[in-house]
């Protein structure tokens, strides 16, 4: 079953002229498409929906290149047969000139006009060749005319010269020795009418020698005023092509000073662009490196504040240490005076020691030193400064322990191992320290 006719002018309906481009239509499809959606015109929704599917089938026919080709060649019988002709559509503007489409028209009339020189060019050689034949025909014509007029005059000159002979002086002398009949009066008449017959001729040639001249010199004329026609004709057609190429190369040099300028403000605009990211690439990189600063100031006011806490602990632990020292000297000191006054009291040789760390020690004076053998080491051993080798385990050490009874002298390690243990319940002749240990790590 055939399809039914169209007669809906699909272009008003998309509100475009016939001539638009591609792009035209489907922008204003789009615009159209979204005004007269049924969602959006819900208090008319059966016009709203035909007034969309009229513009849907509009698209779906301009949009196809064959369908709207097909629709084109139908279009002017539909704009004829609605009420009010082209009333229904306002007068379309006829397109404003594009470069492009001047272009096109100037080199369509530089075609024309080439166009037009060829076939005048053809025309003049038509016109030429016949021209040129028709003169060569009466130049032969006349040419053989002056020959023939030439041989008559050669045939007059000839009977002359046989004239002159016969009335020539020799002739008369040797006539009575050659003695010829004399010419009849016939003959005289018939050679009189060759003569008038040959002047005759000879005047007819001459008159129709000078009126082929006359046609070659009309010739001649009508082949210079058709030349000279043809040659003004190419000179006002090169003067309107030169004049066309004029406005071509002006329009192009338009174009070409506005698409420089064009250019220009694209790039005056790019370098704009680039120059402004570039200011906002240095005020970020400027609050970062700000950001940066005052993190780092942060942190080293917090570094200074942490130092001057530590220096304080640090002064406040000197100061405790310092204080402990003066206590534990007081202690020392007492001790000795204690121990002084006992001496004196008593008469003992025992003394009691104390060394820099606040512990006391028995010492021994050097009457009482005992062999190494019938030591007990039952003692606190004194602490000797200085880099040595144990005697015992042969390991370097950075002090070593003395005895004071018999002077041995042994690493912490064998001095533990030199003492023993003793029993439970019996006495140790030493002081006791509760705050002394011995420090491996000076090892």
């Amino acid at each position: 079953m055939a399809p039914p006719p169209i007669t809906e002018d699909y272009y008003l309906v998309l509100e475009v002229k016939q001539s638009d481009a591609m792009g035209i239509i489907t922008s204003s499809y789009r615009r159209l498409a979204l005004k007269l959606h049924p969602d959006r015109n819900i208090t008319t929704t059966a016009a709203a929906a035909e007034a969309f599917q009229r513009l849907g089938r509009a698209y779906e026919t301009l949009s196809d290149i064959s369908k709207r080709r097909d629709y084109d060649v139908i279009y002017p019988s539909i704009t004829r047969s609605q009420p009010g002709g082209s009333r229904t559509q306002a007068p379309r503007p006829p397109p404003a000139p594009t470069p492009q489409s001047e272009a096109d028209s100037e080199a369509l009339q530089i075609a024309t006009l080439h166009k037009s020189k060829q076939e005048r060019a053809a025309r003049w050689q038509t016109k030429k060749t016949t021209l040129v034949a028709s003169m060569r025909e009466l130049q032969r014509t006349i040419a053989s005319l002056e020959q023939e007029i030439k041989n008559l005059n050669s045939i007059s000159a000839a009977e002359a010269a046989v004239e002159a002979r016969k009335n020539s002086w020799g002739t008369w002398l040797v006539s009575p020795l050659f003695k010829k009949g004399e010419e009849s009066e016939e003959e005289k008449a018939r050679k009189g009418v060759k003569i008038q017959e040959r002047k005759m001729e000879k005047d007819m040639k001459e008159r129709r020698i000078e009126s082929r001249k006359a046609d070659l010199r009309r010739g001649k004329a009508l082949y210079d005023a058709a030349k000279a026609e043809i040659d003004a004709a190419d000179r006002c057609e090169d003067a309107k092509i030169q004049a066309i190429q004029a406005k071509g190369r002006a329009r192009e040099d338009r174009e070409r000073a506005a698409k420089a300028r064009s250019e220009a403000e694209w790039l005056a605009k790019i370098c704009k662009q680039q120059r402004e990211q570039q200011e906002e690439r240095e005020r970020v990189e400027r609050e970062r490196l700000t950001r940066i600063w005052r993190q780092q100031e942060e942190q080293r006011m917090e570094q200074q504040r942490a130092d001057q806490a530590a220096a304080e602990r640090y002064a406040a632990q000197c100061a405790q240490q310092e204080e402990d020292r003066r206590r534990r000297q007081k202690i020392i000191n007492d001790e000795a005076q204690r121990r002084r006054d006992f001496d004196s009291r008593y008469g003992g040789t025992q003394s009691n020691i104390y060394n820099t760390h606040g512990f006391a020690e028995h010492s021994y004076s050097s009457s009482r030193k005992i062999d190494r053998s019938d030591c007990l080491h039952d003692v606190w051993w004194d602490k000797a400064q200085g880099r040595m080798q144990c005697p015992e385990c042969s390991d370097v050490w950075m002090y070593m322990l003395e005895c004071p009874k018999c002077s041995m002298k042994a690493c912490p390690k064998c001095q533990s191992s030199i003492r023993g243990r003793i029993p439970r319940g019996s006495a140790r002749l030493r002081s006791p320290s509760p705050v002394y240990h011995y420090d491996y790590s000076d090892y």
